[in-house]
């Protein structure tokens, strides 16, 4: 996209495993980048491909007066800060949850509106929807219904920033983009232990493992959407460049999977046939997370995924080689 060359574009969370991604893709189109991260989940080393082509702030955003000095002189902030978790640790952490998210948001979408920053994305989530969304789920309003309860202090800390930033859209000269993420999965994920993380990573750590029995957080039938990160930072780039009317749009497809499903094909990539147990006791989030895709085709040209589940599978397979230092399935360095 050539309305990208030479702008200042700051993007918060620029070394986790979305921002990355975001990163390098903004470089590739010609933007000027300066990544601001606290390296508490991200590392500096996801960035190896472009760190002499960006400008890196180690700063922890919660505090104001950092995120003013990284808001100078910028014409476009893409926030991915936040406090991401796995269901087992947000359904029992909501306080927090709420209370850094919330601060964090807030501070950026207040920082730059003093900058005078023209362009702002604000990150938001699926977790906004309630759990009896229709589905697949258009782009309810923001306040339809209670949250997703399993992750109700991250999902009300995500409403929050959506109504901020509809505020400021309508009140000031900010344009600002709204995006809602599906269930992004990538190979710069940082790994937290299994209360903490997502389920494609915690799967693929399992299954890499070589767990027998394998055990499977909830039922296996709750049914969820994948995206690949590199996908979606490319599509917050084009929600950003061509849709910041505060209005909300989904990042995702209607194609979804079962956990089981989803368990079945990262067993086969990996040639590991475990016995599978799926243990009720432990929360599941909502039953089906489907998107409906019909805002995100008409305002991005009907963008189509460049990397399938298998491929990304495959990268998530790489990641826990590197993470956990496997030089063969099942094996350790010795």
């Amino acid at each position: 996209m050539h309305t990208w060359v030479s702008r200042k574009v700051l993007v918060t969370g620029g070394c986790g495993f979305i921002g990355s991604y975001l990163v390098e893709e903004l470089v590739k189109e010609g933007a000027a980048v300066t990544v601001v991260d606290n390296l508490s989940t991200g590392v500096l080393s996801n960035l190896a491909a472009v760190i002499g082509d960006v400008r890196f702030i180690e700063a922890d955003l919660v505090h104001f007066d950092k995120c003013m000095d990284a808001c100078r002189g910028m014409d476009v902030v893409m926030n991915l800060v936040g406090k991401t978790n796995g269901v087992g640790y947000s359904s029992s952490h909501h306080g927090e949850m709420l209370f850094e998210n919330t601060i964090t948001q807030l501070n950026m979408l207040e920082a730059a509106r003093r900058r005078d920053v023209k362009r702002f994305l604000v990150v938001s989530s699926s977790c906004v929807y309630p759990d009896d969304a229709p589905v697949p789920t258009p782009e309810l309003p923001v306040m339809a219904g209670l949250p997703e309860q399993a992750n109700e202090g991250y999902g009300w800390a995500k409403r929050i920033g959506e109504l901020q930033a509809q505020f400021y859209h309508r009140e000031t000269d900010m344009t600002i983009a709204i995006c809602r993420p599906f269930n992004p999965y990538g190979g710069r994920y940082a790994w937290r232990g299994e209360l903490n993380s997502h389920v494609v990573p915690t799967l693929i750590k399992k299954i890499m493992d070589g767990q027998n029995p394998l055990v499977v957080w909830g039922s296996g039938k709750q049914r969820r959407n994948f995206l690949h990160a590199r996908d979606t930072a490319k599509l917050m780039m084009l929600l950003t460049d061509r849709y910041a009317g505060a209005d909300p749009v989904n990042i995702g497809y209607e194609e979804d999977v079962s956990v089981a499903e989803l368990v079945s094909l990262m067993c086969q990539q990996a040639g590991h046939h475990p016995e599978v147990i799926f243990d009720t006791s432990k929360p599941e989030g909502r039953f089906q997370k489907c998107v409906d895709a019909t805002l995100l085709r008409k305002v991005t040209d009907n963008y189509e995924p460049k990397i399938s589940m298998s491929d990304g599978i495959r990268d998530m397979m790489a990641w826990y080689q590197q993470t956990f230092k496997r030089s063969r399935l099942y094996g350790t360095v010795s």
